[in-house]
């Protein structure tokens, strides 16, 4: 193929046909299933071709490409964090995949080059409107590196909703009924549109932990769509007057708060089910018009009563409280009793179960005792239930150690409707104890992706980061969590395992300091010996922790904590005392045992050996 090798930039060689050209060749691409379902790829792609577009060639570098793309701060260092050049790898092989299937016929073909951050345009045929010979084209032009491109692409074109990446936030409705005891119909709407609409294998919807943290606040929506990596934004109010209901539904784009769809439904409070179809409908359809998805109704319910239930109980749940988990329970239990097929209520009891017991109220044996039945009934009615298979997948490996079964069901919920983030981040977890790191690390960022203001994913992310001893990026990941909370109880603590094992005495020792000064009420008798650890303070370490083990007290420690601790003084009695102990009350740490370096001096110890083939960690 002849070709013409372009070095200047964009505007001298390109009119606004061949613009045209590109911008509607990479909408096309990513419309399809391995972008959909890949933020970064996504981002990346659009991020190279709107440098493009803003005619500067020559600040494209990895540097730059980690900072504004994959948000890493200033301290990113390139010869540390791969980022970059592992995405820029991915999105080359979607592309060629690309090209051989959907767009082999594609007069027009996008190329990154090894080794360059530069794209490559070839015209198999020029654009009809171009004043060119009808020979092929290569033409090779700089993507660019200033963020404002992506805003002079995005914003300066108000693109037709079918051309939106699909990546949808849904806000809580606001209550406008002066009433208190109406907000949980505005808040649980939200949370079934999310669940609704996440079954959709077109639209990526971002998770409602993140979406519901601009409850009650007037944040720009154009920097609530920065901030959850969503192109759009579905809003709206609940007004309720006598026996019905006033619903204002609303879809906005969230680069520059353009309106795109918007209706407004008077009802009967009986037929808010209808309502919420119609809204999940018209979205769908006003972001995806070719392939809008029909929201599923098969977990939903036709009893009124029950579905006012079930809203309350999920608004109950997501008090996060042990009275108000307690009363999403029973009201969930309600729900099942009024309509025994109603698969979300199921759901609902489980998520309240589990809610009890990281609450401290029930205990996690008793916990997930109870929830089995629940899932099970819910898998039974409907088998393609995603949440059902993951807490299936859960119980099978937490409870009954059964790591085969378990894979299973995190492969049969990953394969049912729609995106997952959840599923994603407790597949990626289980996937860490086993040594599995890089597949840990790619489910968890699919998790983070669609729920990124949420500390879940991350967190789980910093525990693989930190067995595997990365301690750099673990860092970097927990500087995430601080933008979120400034003063995230989990985050500090995180530090201060990472000064422990880095033995680095005046990191530890400040972080404990911290921890005292925002949490003066959340404090554990161990902390003190993993502070001694940190200091080579062996002897004294060792004190404090028999100290505890004499006087009871570690009866109201976990038991897979203290063994942590004697795991690292070697004493290899008193460890595998508390990690039986651990065992008996199926503490999902225990699964820990392979990769936590703890244990690493009694790792060939028969009585260790044994509990890892016991918990199924070992053949």
């Amino acid at each position: 193929m002849n070709s013409a090798r372009i070095g200047a930039g964009p505007d001298a060689f390109f009119d606004e046909a061949r613009r045209d050209a590109i911008r509607a060749h990479v909408d096309a691409i990513l419309a399809t299933t391995p972008f959909t379902t890949s933020a970064r790829s996504t981002g990346l792609l659009r991020y190279l071709i709107a440098r493009f577009f803003a005619g500067e060639t020559d600040q494209t570098n990895e540097y730059a490409i980690g900072l504004d793309v994959f948000e890493r701060p200033p301290s990113f260092d390139p010869r540390l964090d791969s980022i970059v050049r592992t995405e820029m790898s991915r999105l080359r092989k979607k592309l060629k995949d690309y090209y051989a299937a959907e767009g082999l016929k594609s007069p027009l073909r996008i190329e990154l080059p090894l080794r360059s951050y530069v794209p490559q345009f070839v015209f198999d045929q020029p654009p009809a409107s171009t004043a060119v010979s009808r020979r092929p084209w290569m033409w090779m032009i700089a993507a660019v590196v200033v963020a404002a491109g992506i805003a002079a692409w995005m914003i300066s074109r108000k693109p037709a909703p079918r051309n939106l990446p699909p990546t949808l936030a849904i806000l809580p409705f606001v209550n406008m009924s002066g009433d208190a005891a109406k907000e949980y119909i505005g808040d649980s709407l939200a949370e079934e549109l999310t669940e609704s609409l996440s079954e959709s294998r077109a639209l990526r919807v971002v998770a409602r932990t993140s979406s519901f943290q601009f409850k009650n606040q007037s944040t720009d929506m154009r920097e609530i769509g920065r901030k959850l990596n969503a192109s759009a934004l579905l809003e709206g109010s609940v007004q309720a007057h006598g026996s019905g209901l006033r619903v204002i539904a609303q879809l906005i784009q969230s680069s520059d708060g353009y309106h795109l769809w918007s209706a407004t439904y008077d009802t009967p409070a009986a037929q808010l089910d209808r309502v919420e179809s119609e809204i999940a409908r018209a979205a769908a359809h006003a972001l995806l018009p070719r392939s809008a998805p029909e929201p599923d109704r098969a977990a939903g319910t036709s009893n009124p009563a029950a579905h006012d239930l079930y809203l309350r109980s999920i608004y109950q749940l997501q008090q996060r409280t042990p009275d108000s988990a307690r009363q999403s329970l029973e009201l969930a239990q309600k729900a099942v009793a009024l309509d025994p097929r109603y698969v979300r209520a199921y759901g609902a009891m489980v998520r309240a179960l589990s809610t009890l017991s990281v609450l401290g109220v029930i205990p996690a044996r008793e916990a997930a005792d109870r929830s089995r039945e629940a899932f099970q009934k819910a898998l039974e009615l409907d088998p393609d239930y995603s949440d059902g298979h993951a807490w299936a997948a859960m119980d099978a490996y937490t409870v009954e150690w059964n790591w085969p079964k378990a894979q299973r069901e995190f492969e049969r919920a990953l394969a049912a409707r729609g995106f997952h983030g959840q599923v994603n981040n407790l597949y990626g977890w289980s996937l860490m104890t086993r040594r599995r790191f890089d597949e840990a690390r790619a489910q968890l960022q699919l998790a983070e992706d669609l729920d990124p203001a949420s500390p879940g994913s991350r967190t789980n992310m910093v525990t693989d980061l930190i067995f595997e001893r990365k301690f750099t990026r673990a860092k970097q990941e927990i500087d995430g969590i601080f933008k979120l909370n400034p003063k995230s109880l989990q985050g500090e603590h995180d530090l201060e395992w990472i000064a422990a094992l880095q033995g680095d005495c005046e990191a530890a020792h400040a972080s404990s300091r911290a921890l005292k000064e925002w949490y003066p009420d959340v404090h554990s008798p161990l902390d003190s010996v993993f502070d001694a650890l940190a200091c080579g303070q062996r002897a004294e370490a060792r004190k404090e922790l028999d100290a505890l083990d004499s006087a009871g007290a570690s009866a109201l420690i976990s038991p897979f904590a203290i063994a942590e601790a004697y795991g690292a003084l070697g004493d290899a009695d008193r460890a595998m005392k508390y990690l039986d102990k651990s065992a008996e009350l199926r503490e999902t740490m225990v699964l820990y045992l392979e990769i936590d370096s703890a244990f690493d001096a009694i790792r060939k110890d028969s009585r260790f050996v044994a509990l890892e083939r016991r918990v199924g960690l070992r053949e």
